[in-house]
């Protein structure tokens, strides 16, 4: 029983060894370097959010399109970080012919565009400081937009076919909860349902009427876009997973850190990293059809 284990450990290293996964998503994903050789994308170009964004990538490395630098540099997160454009590298091709698997993470509906190209939100995003670079003629004239569904679903069926013949899986962001002021019509549901049955319960107490105490609820945006991606996927006959399934095995605390005020959670913990590495591991897996 102890041999069979044994040789099964083996099996999977040595197959986690030979496999090649192109990452097209944001820091979520990189605990898949955990358990495999993986290409660097995401940290040489940029982390990317919408189906837009992923799209814009890859054309970009397998030299579909070419970005002017004075764009180029607000279009992804490395150019924005090092103040200055992403230069192009033969490598990125050469990783993208390697590839054996495409992780693609959709993670945001929203979509940065400018003069026909897509931006990274870090150049045009004023919760985070980045934006004081952005020169004020491209802040101006960013056009934001939210992606319905038919174009999300149309995006995939793009993203299929430029990395035809080999497997995607569609990963979407983790639905994590957060604090949120509880409306009025709750307070005073909360405050029939607690109180006695008499003429004063229908009242309203005064210190009901002060600012509501905050309530947890989950991300309903990031609820649609996960809903969305799935039926996608289902749709496209593709492999999908929602990172949310953590959350049912550990407590939010342990999987995600706390963000700074005004933003939800969306950063890994240690803990968290390595469970999804685990959980990515034996989803690559299934789909490789390996087990």
């Amino acid at each position: 029983m102890r041999g069979e284990a044994l040789k099964k450990r083996e099996m999977m290293a040595d197959f986690n060894e030979k496999m090649k996964i192109a990452l097209f998503g944001t820091c979520r994903i990189g605990s898949f370097r955990h358990h495999f050789d993986c290409t660097d994308f995401d940290e040489a170009v940029s982390y990317v959010h919408s189906t837009k964004e992923i799209i814009q990538l890859l054309k970009y490395i397998t030299k579909q399109v070419e970005i002017p630098d004075s764009i180029n540099r607000f279009c992804f997160r490395a150019g924005i970080l090092s103040l200055q454009p992403v230069a192009y590298s033969d490598r990125f091709l050469s990783q993208f012919h390697e590839a054996d698997l495409f992780v693609i993470e959709a993670c945001a509906r929203r979509k940065y565009l400018y003069q026909g190209y897509y931006l990274h939100h870090l150049a045009v995003d004023k919760r985070l400081h980045y934006y004081r670079d952005t020169p004020e003629k491209i802040m101006k004239d960013t056009l934001v937009q939210y992606q319905t569904q038919e174009e999300i679903e149309k995006d995939v069926s793009e993203i299929m076919d430029l990395v035809s013949p080999r497997k995607i899986l569609l990963v979407s962001h983790i639905n994590a909860t957060i604090d949120a002021p509880r409306s009025l019509s709750q307070i005073v549901c909360d405050a029939v349902t607690g109180a006695a049955q008499s003429a004063s319960s229908r009242i309203l107490p005064k210190r009901l009427r002060k600012k509501a105490a905050p309530h947890v609820i989950t991300i309903g945006k990031r609820a649609e876009l996960i809903s969305l991606l799935r039926e996608t996927a289902q749709k496209k006959g593709i492999s999908f997973f929602d990172p949310t399934v953590a959350l049912e095995r550990y407590p939010q605390e342990e999987i995600l850190e706390t963000e700074s005020p005004g933003l939800p959670p969306g950063h890994y913990t240690p803990t968290g990293e390595k469970v999804m590495g685990l959980l990515y591991s034996e989803e690559v897996r299934k789909i490789m059809e390996c087990r």
